[in-house]
């Protein structure tokens, strides 16, 4: 079976439970590329992105990208295969300014 078939329903899914849960991760301080706090670098790996496009590849939530545009001054477009993700992201932040939701297969 290809893993597609297991990881889109399983994110769908996961996204429904957050959303019946009325739960969105807040928008962090500091980005950070793990689950555990003060591992591996920040958002500095990137450079300077201020005014820049970027493109968050599975937003999820989209606290990621908020935090992005917030403190960064990025222009980021998060895509999320799963349409619960998706939509958690989009009404959640649909007012960010520099940040825009595309539900869809980045493939």
């Amino acid at each position: 079976m290809p893993v597609e078939d297991i990881n889109t329903p399983a994110w769908t899914v996961y996204g429904q439970r957050q959303l019946s849960r009325s739960y969105m991760p807040p928008i962090p301080e500091q980005l950070s590329w793990t689950p555990w706090e003060g591992v591996g670098p920040g958002a500095e790996t990137l450079g300077a992105i201020a005014g820049r496009r970027v493109l968050d590849i599975g937003s999820g939530a989209g606290h990621h990208a908020v935090h992005l545009a917030r403190a960064h001054g990025a222009h980021v477009t998060g895509i999320e295969l799963s349409p619960t993700q998706h939509e958690r992201a989009a009404s959640t932040h649909a007012d960010v300014p520099g940040v825009e939701f595309v539900q869809a297969d980045l493939v």
